[in-house]
C-alpha cells in the first residue's frame, strides 16, 4: 500500500516551509503565484489528501495541535492562543481550540475528545489535579501545561512568585499599609502570587489580608468590594488575581464613593488590553500572554519530533505602574 504523503512531503516537494503550504491549502493567506502553484502541483503530485481521519490510520498522525483554555473571555487566552496558531501554522499544524469555561468536568471531556483528533495537547491554566494530566501525559500523546508546573510535564510559566513580590512592593513603595489579596483558584499560579505576596509583606513589616474570590472574572470583581469593608480600617491598597478581576472592582468601588487611587489603590496582573485606557488606567503586571502560546507551541512540536525529558520554560512578567496606584501622598 502507497504511504499516504504529509504535509512535510508537501513542503519538500514544493521547496517550501510547511506553514507555507498550510497557508495555501487553507487560503488563510495568498502567496506569490508561482509558490502556489509549486504547492498544488506537489500535492498533486503526491497524492496529498488534508484529512485528519486517513492521516491518523496511515501514519498514527493527524498534524493537529489540541488547545485547551479555561475562559474564551478572557484576554489572556484569547492572545495564548493567536500565538499558538502562529507557531502551529508556520510548522504546518492545525489547531483545534476548546474553551472550558472554568469548569473542571467539562475540561476532561473537551480533552479526551481532543485525544482522539489531535498529535498532543496545551493546557493553559488547567482546573484538572496534578495527578489528572501526569496521567494524561505521554510521549506518543505528550501534554504541554501553561501555568501549572507538574513533575514529569512539560511546562511554559511565568516567574509568578517574583512578579508578585514586584507588584506588592510597588503599592509599598506608594505608601500602601494595608493591602488586600483578591485571591483566584487554588492552583500553581495563584500560590505563587500570594506567596509572593505573603512574603513582600513580611519583609516590610506588613500585615496581610487574604479574600477568595466567588470567580476571577468581572463579576467577581464587583462582589468582592463586599468584602473590603469587613476590613477595619478599610484597605488602602488591593492585588486582583488578574485584570478582569481588577476592572470589576474599580467599576463598583466607583458607584460606592470610594476613589482609586485616592482612597484605594488596585493593582493586578494581566495583560488586558483596556488596562492603560481605564480612567484611571490600571497598574498591572504584564502577562506575557502571547509568547506563553508561541513558547508552549514550540515545546509541544518539539516533542513530538523527538520525545524528551520534560523541560520547563520560564517568562518573566513586565511592571507596568499607572494611574490606578498613583498615590497622592506620594506624587
Amino acid at each position: 500500500m502507497r504511504k499516504l504523503a504529509r504535509i512535510f512531503d508537501v513542503a519538500k516537494e514544493a521547496g517550501v516551509s510547511p506553514g507555507t503550504v498550510s497557508k495555501v491549502l487553507n487560503g488563510t493567506q495568498r502567496m506569490a503565484a508561482d509558490t502556489e502553484a509549486r504547492v498544488w502541483k506537489a500535492v498533486s503530485k503526491l497524492g496529498y489528501q488534508a484529512n485528519w481521519h486517513a492521516r491518523i490510520l496511515s501514519t498514527g498522525r493527524s498534524e493537529a495541535l489540541g488547545v485547551v483554555i479555561l475562559d474564551i473571555l478572557n484576554p489572556h487566552f484569547t492572545a495564548l492562543v493567536k500565538g499558538a496558531g502562529q507557531v502551529a501554522s508556520n510548522q504546518g499544524y492545525t489547531v483545534l481550540l476548546a474553551d472550558a469555561e472554568e469548569d473542571p468536568g467539562r475540561e476532561l471531556n473537551l480533552i479526551q475528545s481532543l485525544r482522539a483528533r489531535t498529535d498532543g495537547l496545551i493546557l493553559a491554566g488547567s482546573r484538572l489535579s496534578d495527578q489528572q494530566i501526569a496521567s494524561l501525559h505521554s510521549p506518543e500523546q505528550p501534554i504541554v501545561t501553561v501555568g501549572r508546573r507538574i513533575p514529569g510535564v512539560p511546562s511554559v510559566t511565568v516567574d509568578e512568585y517574583t512578579a508578585s513580590l514586584q507588584l506588592t512592593g510597588h503599592l509599598v513603595t506608594q505608601g500602601c499599609k494595608r493591602i488586600v489579596y483578591l485571591a483566584g483558584p487554588p492552583f500553581w499560579v495563584n500560590q505563587e502570587r500570594e506567596r509572593g505576596y505573603q512574603d513582600a509583606l513580611a519583609l516590610a513589616g506588613l500585615p496581610s489580608q487574604v479574600f477568595k474570590l466567588t470567580s476571577p472574572d468581572l463579576l467577581g470583581g464587583e462582589q468582592a468590594s463586599a468584602l473590603l469593608w469587613t476590613v477595619q480600617p478599610f484597605p488602602d491598597g488591593v492585588i486582583c488575581y488578574n485584570d478582569l478581576v481588577a476592572i470589576g472592582l474599580m467599576a463598583s468601588l466607583k458607584t460606592l464613593g470610594v476613589k482609586v487611587p485616592q482612597d484605594v489603590a488596585v493593582a493586578a496582573f494581566g495583560n488586558h488590553p483596556l488596562a492603560a485606557h481605564l480612567s484611571p488606567s490600571l497598574t498591572h503586571m504584564e502577562i506575557p500572554s502571547r509568547k506563553l502560546g508561541e513558547l508552549a507551541t514550540g515545546l509541544l512540536v518539539e516533542l513530538l519530533k523527538k520525545p524528551q525529558e520534560a523541560s520547563h520554560v520560564q517568562q518573566y512578567a513586565v511592571l507596568r505602574p499607572r494611574g490606578s496606584t498613583q498615590r497622592p501622598e506620594v506624587a
